[in-house]
């Protein structure tokens, strides 16, 4: 009797290893949409270790700060990558689509901070400019490089979209609430706001580690500092909570 009782703990013992070789627990989705800063900056080029670390298969999609939070909020994704404060966005998002979106509910894990600065083309005389000028030429009201020591040539303000999360930094944390000129050229992304700059002489964007290439020149001494999170709808679920875990031991300044 005992002979056949350890024979049947060793079959169902063989039974349930083969199963688990055979049946292995597939990784749990998790959707993240949002901004590209904490997706190329941080996620994308760790996702296998975070994979790894929490048990999860991230579906990623980049798609800029104001459709991360429309995700969010009509349950396309879990968790929305957020690279400005919620509620400037929202009401980014509500002056073009009344009611497209609440943050009311969202609760923000921070991850890590990028650091954004102000660039021109190599090409432009004008290598230095201080804050006051920035503000100016972001707004409006400097339109000539003349006016800040270089030549007689207007100025291209060169920015992203309305809503996307380093324009609303700078909005905010640069030029005091006060929208850049309505006059900028805007493009989708903050890496093509760059790539603009360095084909043209007279323009200026901003842009941060993730996005600023060789092709142009750094403004010295001048710097806004971007805040970025995950945000959930409501308190964090359990993967969620694993994600912002690990996203945050990869998150250090981005320059």
């Amino acid at each position: 009797m005992r002979l056949s009782a350890s024979l049947a703990i060793m079959i169902a013992s063989a039974a349930i290893t083969l199963s688990a070789i055979c049946n292995p627990v597939e990784a749990a989705d998790l959707r993240i949409s949002g901004a590209a800063t904490v997706a190329r900056g941080i996620i994308i080029p760790n996702q296998a270790a975070i994979e790894q670390e929490t048990g999860l298969k991230l579906i990623v999609t980049v798609n800029g700060d104001g459709n991360g939070l429309k995700d969010l909020y009509a349950g396309r994704s879990d968790v929305a990558m957020v690279a400005a404060p919620m509620k400037s966005s929202e009401q980014t998002i509500n002056q073009a689509t009344p009611g497209a979106v609440s943050v009311a509910d969202f609760q923000l894990s921070p991850v890590g901070t990028a650091i954004i600065s102000f660039v021109v083309n190599p090409a432009n005389p004008v290598k230095s400019l201080t804050a006051p000028q920035l503000r100016d030429i972001f707004t409006g009201k400097i339109t000539s490089w003349k006016a800040v020591g270089g030549n007689d040539t207007p100025i291209v303000v060169v920015a992203e979209v309305p809503g996307l999360g380093s324009r609303t930094s700078v909005e905010v944390g640069f030029l005091g609430g006060e929208p850049i000129t309505a006059n900028a050229r805007t493009m989708q992304a903050l890496v093509q706001v760059v790539q603009v700059v360095a084909q043209l002489p007279n323009a200026i964007t901003y842009g941060n580690g993730v996005s600023i290439t060789g092709g142009v020149a750094v403004i010295p001494g001048i710097e806004v500092e971007q805040h970025l999170g995950l945000a959930t709808n409501g308190a964090p679920s359990a993967d969620a909570q694993k994600l912002m875990v690990a996203v945050a031991k990869y998150g250090a300044a981005i320059r």
